[in-house]
């Protein structure tokens, strides 16, 4: 029996997941959703004390056709300790499915971040989007979610002219700036009520309690990527939009719909969602039909992405000899 497993930081993560290979991984994840071979245990929430406002997530997944199954263990923190970030510190762990055996602790922070904004954020944008070019994206927010959106659609999306980014003091702006190459295409927008004009596609790529794009801002013609629901999102979009997509029927209407904390109590109606993403990766159903047409998409994301990830980090790893070896 092996003992050893491979511990690998964030800088192990960081060279070896690029923002290609997590499009790639989401889009061969979202093409065998329901083939079976995917299969995603129960989220448990962890209430981090007492009337905290914040709490620890447990996501386990299973990848039967890549022989391997773990879990993301992370922090949500509404209400984060002074200097502290709204989430850090965490893992996925993976597991070999014939032996059960340990084979890497991974840092996951990082991966969340890609596979989010920079993953399936992405992705759906390409089969939502349609077939014209993506000339100017809006980004609401500047933190690490941001920053990896925006690398991934700049990799996705090579015609991009203009991110045009939105966040409260121009400060961040400059911070969030300052991780690209000075040749990248980010502009600041001071206005809110400004993001939307001319976006192709509007990334809401934020941890704010309160509601930064509003249905007014939201031009026709525009895809809508809300990452954290209608959080930050106007609720109003899920009935104006022509199209609204999520990313899991069981998971997203669970915590998205039916949860009020999603929408700032506005009762959402599971019958204004279109389809699932997936339906329109596999053909099922169509994506943008017209150039008029808003579409919103809503996913609070899922295990598959993590693990999967994690394991395309563990494979680099191990064919380059990176990582540190660990004894149980």
């Amino acid at each position: 029996m092996n003992r050893e497993f491979l511990y690998l930081d964030e800088a192990c993560v960081k060279r070896f997941l690029t923002p290609d290979t997590v499009i790639r991984t989401v889009k061969e994840l979202w093409a065998e959703w329901k083939s079976g071979n995917l299969t995603e245990g129960d989220r448990c929430f962890l209430p981090a004390g007492k009337d905290t406002g914040n709490e620890f997530l447990y996501i386990p997944a299973c990848l039967s056709d890549r022989g391997v199954l773990g879990f993301k263990w992370i922090n949500c923190y509404m209400n984060p300790a002074e200097g502290y970030p709204f989430s850090h510190s965490n893992l996925i762990v993976l597991n070999d499915i014939r032996t059960g055996e340990l084979k890497a602790v991974v840092h996951g922070t990082a991966i969340t971040a890609m596979r989010t904004a920079g993953g399936h954020a992405v992705a759906a944008a390409r089969y939502l989007h349609g077939d014209r070019p993506l000339k100017t994206l809006s980004v609401i927010g500047n933190g690490l979610e941001a920053e990896k959106g925006i690398e991934g659609f700049l990799c996705e999306f090579p015609e991009i002219e203009k991110v045009q980014v939105y966040c409260r003091r121009a400060e961040g702006f400059e911070k969030l700036r300052s991780a690209f190459d000075p040749g990248a295409p980010l502009v600041y927008v001071p206005d809110q009520t400004q993001i939307g004009k001319g976006a192709d596609v509007i990334l809401v790529a934020t941890s704010s309690p309160e509601i930064l794009l509003h249905s007014g801002c939201v031009e026709k013609g525009t895809t809508v990527i809300a990452l954290d629901g209608f959080i930050d999102t106007d609720p109003e979009l899920a009935r104006r939009a022509d199209k609204w997509f999520v990313g899991s029927a069981k998971t997203d209407r669970a915590e998205i719909i039916e949860s009020g904390q999603m929408s700032h109590d506005v009762c959402l109606n599971y019958e204004d969602v279109y389809g699932e993403i997936t339906d329109v990766v596999t053909g099922k159903m169509p994506g943008r039909e017209s150039e008029d047409e808003i579409i919103v998409y809503t996913h609070m994301g899922s295990g598959f992405y993590d693990v999967a990830c994690a394991y395309e980090v563990y494979k680099k790893a191990v064919e380059e000899g990176c990582g540190v070896c660990l004894t149980l």
